[in-house]
């Protein structure tokens, strides 16, 4: 590809090249004119000195993009640094490994630039082989290298082919996951300040925590209109999908599963047992759960064998949204009902404890090693079971989504583990043993 080929490519993609261009750029622009102050920060500006290769993952539409605009901008405007040393380039019109390596030695031979940002890098298959080559190359010798992607079933391939080229940076991978409850009541009552707990949480059960989705309620709060759970669905069809068939998997079968799920909800079964009504067998289901999985839509939790401390593969799994607004994508598709709001308070607990104790989150969510489910042999069930052996930590979570509780509650981790968490509605409870704790509570 020739010079003027390339400077095309980098003055179209980086605004802020062109004086007083910065703001000018389309994403950092929808941020200025955004309702939210939603700014997570999964990568320091200080890291960004370093030599290294980063990356941040997560499900698509969840920020990373704005993420790292945002980011360039806290660079350019609070560090001082050169505009002309950061550089950005979009990957997902980039088809073959070929065109990826030329473009991306291109610009590191013209531009020699500090930090350079490759967006939706996993579009491109063999992406790591590039990295690793321009790395062995001396290329990447003064740069810090940051790569975003969807998936992770890419993204950990060559996370893992890039051993020794990483630099000298702590957890270099890194995961972004829509808001959680507390975030989104941040982004809220940044426009209704006195709006209640109760109300907050129904509200987070519907909308989720995907920031277009926050948005858009937060709009329906300005203008006094009532909020759509079912506004801008085509959105989520979009992002289920592009995983589906970038992995060449069939669209039909992706919605008999997705139909699946919903029959479900959060009741666990086994493979065997969530395939057994579809058209399908056990393993082909597995590869669809698990493409949903690397692509940060669907977490799988396995069952966990106390007595022989370890994962138990033959026992039932759970199925859990990592956003209560992909349970209402079934029904918008017309492939099942709405999983009822228990379910998706449910849901939202484990994806926390995911949030905070899944050591590998940017593996994906097919496999958690630190989060489980847990059933005794006399039939006795634990919603969550919290395990981290290097730290002797075994904590059983169970959620109660109701207004009242009573001892009984409380028995079987009581029994079986000694101490846990008890998540409720809106009860809050010291006990010497067991916990329990309001939604709103364990958020906090």
């Amino acid at each position: 590809m020739d010079s003027e080929n390339i400077k095309s490519i980098v003055s179209t993609q980086n605004y802020w090249l062109k004086e007083g261009g910065l703001w000018s750029d389309p994403d950092l622009l929808r941020i200025k004119k955004s309702h939210l102050k939603y700014y997570p920060q999964p990568i320091l500006p200080k890291e960004c000195k370093k030599r290294a290769v980063i990356t941040l993952r997560g499900p698509r539409r969840v920020g990373k993009t704005a993420t790292l605009k945002l980011l360039i901008a806290n660079l350019i405007e609070k560090e001082h640094w050169t505009p002309s040393s950061i550089l950005w380039l979009t990957a997902e019109t980039i088809r073959t490994m070929t065109k990826l390596e030329e473009i991306v030695t291109a610009i590191l031979k013209d531009f020699t630039p500090r930090l350079f940002c490759i967006d939706e890098i996993t579009s491109v298959t063999g992406w790591q082989r590039v990295i690793k080559k321009l790395s062995d190359t001396g290329f990447l010798d003064s740069c810090c290298l940051l790569l975003t992607g969807s998936s992770s079933h890419d993204l950990k391939k060559g996370a893992e082919r890039m051993a020794g080229r990483r630099g000298n940076i702590e957890n270099p991978d890194r995961v972004l996951l829509p808001m959680n409850f507390a975030q989104f009541c941040e982004q809220v009552r940044l426009i209704t300040p006195d709006q209640n707990t109760a109300d907050l949480q129904k509200s987070y059960l519907t909308c989720g925590g995907f920031p277009f989705r926050v948005e858009q309620l937060v709009e329906s709060i300005i203008s006094k209109k009532e909020f759509d759970p079912f506004g801008q669905m085509h959105v989520f069809d979009d992002v289920m999908f592009y995983e589906i068939n970038r992995r060449r998997l069939d669209r039909n079968i992706a919605l008999e599963v997705i139909g699946r799920i919903s029959a479900i909800g959060l009741n666990a079964s086994s493979y065997e047992g969530f395939s057994r009504p579809l058209t399908i067998t056990k393993d082909t289901a597995r590869k669809y759960l698990d493409a949903l999985g690397d692509a940060f839509l669907l977490a799988t939790i396995s069952s966990y064998d106390t007595a022989r401390n370890r994962v138990a593969p033959k026992k039932d799994r759970k199925f859990a949204w990592i956003d209560p607004a992909l349970a209402f994508l079934p029904v918008k598709l017309g492939q099942g009902e709405l999983i009822n709001e228990d379910s998706r308070a449910e849901a939202t607990i484990g994806v926390e404890l995911l949030r905070r104790f899944e050591i590998r989150l940017w593996e994906g969510l097919s496999a958690p090693r630190n989060v489980f489910t847990w059933k005794s042999s006399s039939g006795k069930e634990v919603d969550f079971l919290v395990v981290n052996r290097a730290r002797k930590l075994m904590l059983p979570v169970e959620v109660k989504y109701q207004n009242s509780i009573n001892e009984w509650d409380f028995q079987v981790i009581d029994r079986a583990f000694g101490k846990g968490i008890l998540v409720t509605k809106n009860i809050s409870r010291k006990r010497a043993k067991t916990v329990a704790q309001s939604f709103a509570d364990f958020f906090n």
